[in-house]
């Protein structure tokens, strides 16, 4: 080892050594919720899903593919980061 590797290799703890004063962080209590409080939460829950999906079912629709409804999630996503990716190609190849 060079001096300057020794060096480094001193001053960057170890992985072992940090564990040592590093504490776990206390556990955390469950909060309990009383029958309409979990109801309330399960109905905002919901409405939140239908958002999401509904926002999803949109993003399919502008997305150049032939099966829109088919794409799952994940799918979607990528497909339209690849997409934004491609719009902006060609503007670039545009200004140039």
């Amino acid at each position: 080892m060079s001096n300057e590797e020794e060096l480094l290799y001193n001053i960057i703890p170890s992985s072992s050594s940090l564990q040592q004063h590093v504490q776990p962080p206390p556990p955390r209590k469950k909060r309990k919720l009383n029958g309409q409080q979990r109801d309330e939460a399960t109905i905002r829950e919901k409405h939140r899903m239908l958002k999401l999906n509904k926002a999803y079912t949109q993003l399919r629709l502008v997305l150049p593919v032939e099966n829109k409804c088919k794409l799952s999630r994940i799918e979607t996503l990528r497909t339209a980061v690849n997409y934004i990716h491609l719009l902006n190609q060609l503007l670039e190849v545009d200004n140039d």
